[in-house]
């Protein structure tokens, strides 16, 4: 007695592919939103650790300088960006003068060993020094920090509001 064979095939149907297909679009669509909530706070949260650091830089320098606020030039009297820079992220004297690290006579700093962070929100490094007296009231996402003279202050410069309503400018 011979038997007889059926080809059998196998695969998806197009109507099984078109229901997995959906159930993955909305597994996705629920998912998205808590996705973009996490970058969001994950982002907040490095701002937040950013200014810790860069305001624990300035107040360590204030110490340490006979509460001197950094940015102030004695020589010249005069508050600029990149002495800012230099104070912060070189050695330094009891006067502020900077210098590489290691050179002698500079027993100060640095009190920020790496660069200006990067802002997580314009991607910008930068930052502008408000003089004494002067006022920056609103973030027009310039620059990735401000920094007040005559307080001493950070605050990152930044337009936006987090989906929870935080405010940047105000952290």
């Amino acid at each position: 007695m011979k038997t007889t064979r059926t080809k059998s095939h196998s695969g998806f149907t197009l109507v099984e592919l078109s229901v997995v297909t959906a159930i993955i679009m909305v597994l996705a669509t629920m998912a998205l939103p808590n996705f973009q909530t996490t970058v969001s706070g994950a982002q907040v949260a490095a701002v937040q650790s950013q200014l810790g650091r860069m305001r624990t830089a300035c107040d360590f320098y204030t110490f340490q300088h006979f509460e001197q606020i950094p940015g102030l030039d004695d020589a010249t009297s005069l508050w600029a960006e990149q002495t800012l820079l230099n104070q912060l992220q070189l050695a330094s004297d009891e006067d502020g003068m900077t210098a590489a690290i290691g050179t002698a006579g500079y027993p100060f700093g640095p009190y920020l060993r790496d660069a200006l962070p990067s802002n997580p929100f314009n991607d910008l490094t930068n930052i502008m020094l408000v003089q004494p007296g002067g006022t920056f009231l609103n973030p027009d996402d310039t620059t990735g920090w401000v920094y007040w003279a005559d307080t001493g202050s950070i605050k990152i410069n930044s337009t936006k509001v987090t989906e929870d309503g935080v405010v940047l400018f105000e952290l």
